[in-house]
């Protein structure tokens, strides 16, 4: 027999005998009939599910939010630019005027800048005023001598007017003195001479053979006659000389009205092509070239210089804050020396006499306002009266708050007018406020309180308890406040609902 078989026998009595003795020494009888019976397992509680009925009431939607109360003109200041502070000219409560310094950032740069951008502009505006000065006097002078032109013009044409009437008068003179019949004449007075000449010289050489033929009256008359002839031929000689040179005087004489003629039409017409109309032209040109004003450039560097004075003194007056109106100081956050961030508020000013409440709302609450909407105003936190306001202005684009404004100057606060007087409830700047306003009112409507709407995938639904049974509804809602919610349709007054 292989020894595990034993070993295993060995354990098997062993365990026989165990049981054997526990049951002898085991409890009684009723004991064990006790311990058969089975323990019975509680049967778990069904929590019950809260219920709903379907009322008809008044839903009013509600926006409540934390204001503060400040000046109605409280306004936030701040330096343009980066630096340090230079100088604190206030303290928290002080009272300032319109004018004042409130605080300065160290300038001392931009001062020096500005000190030689005014010196560049005034020798620009000197140099500009010297020119403007020179070609005053060219101008004038420019405009002396185009006077003087169109006078000598004038004068010109005045002149070649006169010229070519004297000249068509003395063509008129010429033209009527004919010497032909001053030729007719002296050809009539040498044929007579002729005449007489020979017929003195016949009865001359009729007694030519006489000896003292010299001394005869017939000698005399032949010498007369001779010298008659003689003169006569002179005279003829003149009369023909006098037709050529007439001829000769009227030829030229229509070449001067002709040139009178043309010069008379050349100082008439467009073309500019005499010497005075050209010394005209001229004196035109120059003033036409005056008239197109100083060198831009003189101008354009007085300009810049001017700009350039310009943006330091605007650079300037960033690195200042000045009060826009007589108000307090009611927050200031400045020290000499520190270091401050362009467009970061650093002092507040407002008007203690007239109190307002301003808060910083989000988009979504600004959505449902509207300006002039009325509020109730409370104090945070602890009771007190309520006060009647009405919202004076909304940030833009909700309301005319910062319209027109660059983006940093813009007002990103609500501002809520009292329509009591504040001071009565004892409330004053800094405090914090509650502000109360109805955004919408249903009056006798049918409504559920939000936990009794289910939703899902979109669809909005009720579960009805219908005695023993319940069924789902499909449910449209209207207006909706924190603790109701409108319901159109889908239900009646008085039903049960069941909530999820």
């Amino acid at each position: 027999m292989p020894p595990n078989f034993t070993a295993r026998l060995r354990w098997g009595w062993l365990a026989i005998l165990l049981s054997l003795l526990m049951v002898a020494c085991g409890p009684g009888e009723d004991a064990r009939v006790s311990d058969a019976t089975p323990t019975p397992i509680p049967t778990p509680v069904r929590p019950v599910q809260p219920t709903y009925t379907v009322q008809r009431g008044d839903v009013v939607a509600e926006l409540t939010f934390n204001a503060r109360v400040a000046g109605e003109d409280e306004t936030r200041f701040y330096f343009r630019r980066d630096g340090f502070v230079a100088r604190v000219l206030v303290q928290k409560g002080d009272d300032v005027h319109e004018g004042d310094i409130l605080a300065e950032l160290d300038a001392s740069q931009l001062q020096r800048s500005l000190a030689r951008a005014q010196h560049d502009l005034q020798a620009a505006e000197q140099t500009l005023a010297a020119a403007k000065t020179a070609h005053q006097d060219e101008l004038t002078q420019a405009q002396w001598q185009r006077a003087l032109a169109q006078a000598q013009l004038e004068d010109a044409r005045e002149q070649a007017r006169s010229q070519l009437t004297i000249a068509r008068q003395q063509l008129a003179k010429l033209q009527a003195q004919d010497p032909a019949p001053q030729k007719a004449k002296a050809e009539a007075a040498l044929e007579q001479a002729r005449i007489h000449l020979q017929q003195a010289q016949a009865a001359y050489d009729a007694i030519a053979w006489r000896p003292d033929v010299g001394a005869t009256p017939e000698a005399a008359q032949l010498q007369q006659a001779t010298l008659a002839f003689q003169q006569a031929q002179a005279a003829y000689d003149l009369a023909m000389q006098a037709i050529a040179t007439h001829a000769n005087d009227l030829k030229i004489q229509q070449e001067q009205v002709a040139l009178a003629q043309r010069r008379w039409q050349r100082l008439q017409d467009e073309a500019i092509d005499t010497p005075e109309e050209q010394a005209l032209a001229q004196t035109q040109l120059q003033l036409d070239i005056l008239g197109r004003g100083l060198d831009p450039t003189l101008n354009r560097q007085v300009e810049d210089a001017r700009f350039q004075v310009q943006d330091l003194q605007a650079q300037l007056d960033e690195t200042r804050i000045t009060a826009p109106r007589a108000a307090r100081v009611i927050a200031l956050s400045l020290t000499p020396g520190q270091a401050v961030k362009a467009y970061a508020p650093v002092i507040i000013l407002a008007d203690p006499a007239q109190l307002e409440v301003t808060a910083q709302l989000t988009a979504d609450e600004m959505e449902t306002l509207h300006e002039g909407q009325p509020v109730t105003i409370t104090l945070a936190g602890r009771p007190g009266p309520e006060l009647p306001g009405h919202i004076r202005q909304l940030p833009y684009p909700y309301g005319a708050g910062g319209s027109g404004q660059s983006l940093e100057n813009a007002d990103p606060f609500t501002h809520i007018q009292f329509d009591a007087d504040p001071t009565v409830a004892g409330l004053a700047m800094g405090d914090l406020v509650e502000v109360h306003t109805i955004l919408a009112r249903k009056e006798n409507v049918l409504w559920l309180p939000p936990a009794a709407i289910r939703t899902f995938g979109g669809r909005q639904f009720v579960v009805i308890q219908d005695g023993p049974l319940r069924r789902r509804v499909d449910v449209t809602t209207g207006l909706e406040s924190d603790n109701r919610v409108e319901i159109l349709s889908g239900v009646e007054e008085g039903q049960i609902v069941v909530a999820p």
